[in-house]
């Protein structure tokens, strides 16, 4: 399964036919190694020699290449308010991998309850794109790496791999952010995208 915050860079590029090398298979260590690590993590985008890293900065910067970032700069801001929102997310789920087996189903439980951080994080989410009432897409009245950020996110919540987090749950509760998942879905770029990588896509 592609991981939503390389996902949406490289696919904001798609979209846009920028053509990219699209390397997968290089280690932390080696790309430490190189100093080419920023922050000390992946991804990183590296362009003409120089590299750009942190999800948001990449994912901006593929937008506006790739003709898909609003250019308002309050449209764009709500773009960033959005990756920034998925990355409050994965934080917060993240922080239950280095649990025991016995706590995490528990604590992601309470994470999805009412009150809980995660359904806090995702309630966030769920009120941008609700105001947005023009089209179904988070920001814009077309497709953004926002909408492709958010489009890979749910789809890691709703792939059962996370224990205790039900698969149905984004769907049942948050009727925007599922209106944008079947949007994307619908887009023919993505659909394009999705058939060059059946390994990562061959599941829904």
């Amino acid at each position: 399964m592609a991981f939503w915050r390389a996902e949406c860079v490289r696919m904001g590029l798609f979209l846009g036919d920028i053509p990219f090398e699209d390397i997968r298979d290089q280690k932390s260590i080696d790309l430490k190694a190189s100093g080419k690590l920023t922050f000390g993590a992946i991804p990183v985008l590296e362009v003409d020699g120089k590299i750009l890293s942190q999800t948001q900065a990449m994912a901006s910067y593929a937008g506006k290449l790739a003709g898909i970032q609003p250019g308002d700069p309050w449209l764009d801001a709500k773009v960033d308010e959005c990756l920034n929102g998925c990355t409050d997310v994965t934080t917060t789920i993240g922080a239950t991998f280095r649990m025991s087996a016995e706590e995490k189903i528990p604590a992601r439980q309470a994470l999805i309850a009412d009150g809980g951080r995660l359904r806090m994080h995702l309630s966030g989410l769920e009120k941008i794109c609700a105001e947005n009432d023009e089209c179904d897409y988070a920001v814009w009245d077309s497709i953004t790496v926002a909408d492709l950020a958010i489009w890979r996110l749910v789809g890691w919540l709703s792939s059962g791999v996370i224990d205790g987090i039900p698969v149905d749950f984004v769907e049942s509760t948050f009727p925007s952010l599922s209106k944008l998942v079947a949007t994307v879905d619908a887009n023919s770029k993505v659909n394009e995208w999705k058939a060059k990588h059946p390994k990562l896509y061959g599941a829904k």
